[in-house]
């Protein structure tokens, strides 16, 4: 490693010197070290001998190869001006306010929140010679949608954006605590508003949508109702005596036969036919058992 020729005993590294600076705090860095290395050591007897002026010259070239790094430190350090946009690419921030805009045509909701996220910022695409098009690719569904953006200028390109929709929803809770196979009413059930992130995808906003069904699970009171919670009541008991209908439109075919397992509505069910044949078919609402499907 290359030394600084050594004078009055203090000999020092030229690249620890580089180092050291470099990860120092340069301004306060700066005047301790030039106040050490421009001042005469304590206790020096000076003279005028060709030794001593060797010596101080050493010292002045030091010095000035420190200002110099010192100087280029300072510069590395000082904050660039931001770079104006470049008027080739299209705005970012342009391409957003499309999608939004957009979005909320679609919803027709004024008051509900729009953003649109997970555009790189550093996506560069041609600016477009005109007005940017913008329509709902994906429906919003638990208060996420996408909006395709696209440029029909002279150098066209289209961008698929997500977007995140926060509105005030009405959603059906639970009017006090469900317990397992009840059979919901009217009383069972309230409606309650609230904002749309985070809902499942088959959350009920009717009430209607819940009358009717049974609980799965116990559901305690005020629990948002969802339709993985909720099932259709069993329609046909193991034994029962059912109607199997087949054909369609004018020309229906019906017989009877006896359940081999209880079912419940739009459910799949195996039917025992008075020849001993075991078949399977659909329930309907009215009971029935739809064959040949």
């Amino acid at each position: 490693m290359p030394l600084i020729a050594g004078c009055f005993g203090d000999s020092l590294p030229v690249a620890a010197t580089t180092r050291g600076l470099a990860a120092r705090h340069v301004p306060e860095r700066a005047r301790g070290v030039m106040a050490h290395v421009l001042q005469s050591p304590r206790g020096m007897n000076h003279d005028d001998s060709p030794q001593t002026a060797r010596c101080l010259a050493a010292r002045r070239s030091r010095a000035a190869a420190l200002v110099g790094i010192l100087t280029l430190a300072v510069g590395a350090l000082t904050p660039r001006a931001p770079v104006a946009a470049d008027p080739q690419w299209q705005p970012i921030d342009v391409i957003k306010a499309a999608a939004v805009a957009a979005m909320r045509t679609s919803i027709g909701k004024t008051d509900a929140s729009i953003e649109s996220s997970a555009i790189d910022e550093r996506l560069r695409l041609p600016a477009c010679t005109r007005p940017l098009e913008a329509r709902l690719e994906r429906e919003v569904r638990n208060g996420q949608g996408t909006v395709g953006v696209a440029c029909t200028g002279a150098e066209p390109w289209k961008l698929f954006v997500p977007v995140r929709v926060v509105e005030q929803v009405s959603v059906v809770v639970a009017r006090h605590g469900l317990a397992v196979g009840a059979v919901l009413t009217a009383d069972d059930v309230e409606v309650r508003t609230q904002a749309s992130t985070s809902l499942p995808l088959d959350y009920l906003s009717d009430p209607a949508q819940a009358v009717g069904l049974t609980v799965r699970h116990t559901v305690p009171a005020g629990t948002l109702l969802a339709g993985g919670a909720l099932e259709a009541p069993e329609i046909i008991a193991r034994g029962a005596l059912v109607t199997l209908v087949s054909g369609s439109g004018p020309v229906r075919v019906k017989s009877e036969g006896v359940a081999l397992e209880g079912a419940r509505l739009k459910g799949r069910i195996r039917v025992k036919t008075p020849s001993g044949r075991i078949v399977e078919g659909v329930v309907e609402a009215s009971g029935d058992v739809r064959v040949g499907t």
